[in-house]
């Protein structure tokens, strides 16, 4: 463990080298070169090849400084392009003012970075919002910074203006909207080439922060869409279990096997991915596909968690390495063989006798829902969400999007006066003959037992339409660990902080 860490701070330091570097090479662009220095070279080039070098260490001094983000989260492709960067960076240093100390970093750089080579194994994927936004500080800070710290530190002899710190983030902003600023008559030939990096860099920024905006935007609107779709079918075919109508919703992301015949739907956060039940697609890739994830994971420095697999993959799993912790149970009612009777049946049966007294009603909504069933429903939703405890959670469950509820059948309960005071929604379960709800609702002054007086009623109208399960969903913690042999020590304590913490989290219910 000691040599990963080690490693990893190594590749924190590189990386924050690499951002040093860009900088030292824009700041070393303010001033002109050392008169000795220069005289020296436009022996050899002409002037010109010498401001076309300053030019080439503006955008290389840039690009590092926005690339070391990406060196920081050890990405192969930009390991590659900053080494190259680097490498050209010394030639051009010496170019542009026989500047050798700043070449003679840039090679003890990349002699660093080769001795990192191996740690350097992240593919690019889909940027992060928080990686994107970083990027984004990074280029407007490069180009304000520079812009800012150049006027400033500007002879008085360029423009003949004695510019102070206020001058100079004033001018810079101008040139960074690329508005200019006519008042600026340069005197020198540094002085006209300052105003031209201006434009060039700020360009940079704009550009650069345009493309990293966009990026993420056009996979979301035309990538992932059409990996939904695919996703989409290969649930109509191979699909089995209830969570799969919730692996193509919006908040996940999709890793396909080689074939496109399966995939795993997963969420990213904190460099976690974590994937939602098992793979979905012909059984026999199912091992294949798993590794597969794991490598995709492995490749973009992400850490993998299956979360509420079945049984069914199991070993797969276990062969691939996992550890299995126990999180609860899905709920399951036989429809077929439902019923009051019987004296352990006595309170359910007595609390529907009581609500049918009261004058409660059960009213089926069939999609698509009008505008007015939506709103009443939304009612009962928002009173739902304002009591203590209560919240949108996605991921393994759906939210109230008026169009998603639109499109599902409601079962609701109402009062004697049409008041709404209840209803749950049927989503597709891909097992034969089983039935689920998603989101179950109610308002917050409702009768003790409302809720289960909604699902026995359900549950006579699921029979009436030929369905043999009914799946409520996991249960979570639903059995004392301590009481099962084998049981881990992981599941003992998820199991004593669901009991103590319930109140905050609403495990049970």
């Amino acid at each position: 463990m000691a040599r990963v860490n080690t490693r990893s701070v190594l590749v924190a330091v590189v990386s924050l080298a690499v951002l040093g570097s860009g900088f030292l090479n824009l700041f070393s662009l303010i001033g002109p070169a050392l008169p000795e220095r220069l005289h020296s070279l436009t022996e050899i080039f002409p002037i010109a090849f010498v401001h076309l070098s300053r030019f080439v260490v503006l955008i290389i001094g840039f690009t590092l400084v926005v690339s070391s983000v990406s060196i920081f989260k050890r990405k192969r492709r930009a390991y590659y392009v900053v080494l190259f960067l680097l490498s050209i960076s010394a030639v051009f240093h010496l170019t542009k003012g026989l500047d050798y100390e700043e070449a003679a970093l840039c090679l003890a750089l990349i002699v660093i970075l080769l001795f990192l080579r191996r740690s350097f194994t992240v593919k690019s994927a889909v940027p992060e919002p928080r990686l994107v936004i970083a990027h984004l500080f990074l280029a407007v800070l490069a180009a304000f910074a520079y812009g800012a710290a150049g006027f400033w530190f500007l002879d008085r002899r360029e423009f003949g203006v004695e510019f102070t710190l206020g001058d100079s983030i004033y001018r810079t902003f101008r040139f960074f909207t690329l508005a200019g600023d006519p008042s600026l008559v340069p005197k020198t030939r540094y002085a006209e080439w300052f105003l031209d990096s201006l434009y060039v860099i700020s360009i940079m920024a704009i550009g650069y922060s345009v493309i990293s905006v966009f990026r993420p935007v056009v996979y979301r609107l035309r990538t992932l869409p059409r990996e939904r779709l695919l996703a989409q079918s290969i649930v109509e075919e191979h699909g089995f279990d209830s969570q799969d109508y919730f692996k193509v919703w919006p908040d996940k992301s999709f890793y396909f096997s080689p074939s496109g015949k399966s995939f795993i739907a997963y969420r990213v956060a904190s460099d976690f991915a974590v994937a939602l039940a098992d793979p979905v697609g012909p059984r026999e890739e199912a091992g294949e596909t798993i590794q597969g994830f794991m490598e995709f994971c492995r490749e973009n420095d992400w850490r993998v968690a299956f979360h509420q697999v079945l049984p069914r993959y199991l070993p797969v799993f276990k062969n691939l390495g996992f550890r299995k912790i126990k999180i609860g149970s899905d709920a399951i009612v036989d429809v077929k063989n439902f019923s009051l009777s019987g004296g352990g049946m006595k309170d359910l049966r007595n609390n529907v006798n009581k609500m049918e007294k009261a004058g409660i009603r059960i009213t089926t909504f069939e999609p698509p829902l009008d505008q007015e069933t939506l709103r009443r429903l939304k009612e009962v939703s928002d009173e739902w969400l304002s009591i203590p405890g209560r919240r949108e959670r996605g991921f393994t469950l759906g939210s109230f999007d008026p169009a998603y509820v639109a499109s599902t059948s409601v079962f609701a309960a109402e009062d004697s006066e049409g008041n709404m005071l209840a209803f749950v929604n049927l989503v597709p379960s891909y097992s034969p003959g089983e039935a689920t709800v998603d989101l179950m609702r109610r308002r917050s002054g409702v009768p003790n037992g409302l809720m289960d007086y909604l699902i026995v009623k359900l549950l006579g109208y699921l029979r009436g339409k030929g369905y043999e399960r009914f799946n409520l969903g996991m249960a979570p913690m639903s059995e004392d660990p301590g009481e099962r042999e084998g049981a881990s020590l992981e599941e003992k304590t998820i199991y004593f902080f669901s009991k103590h913490m319930n109140s905050i989290f609403s495990f049970s219910g």
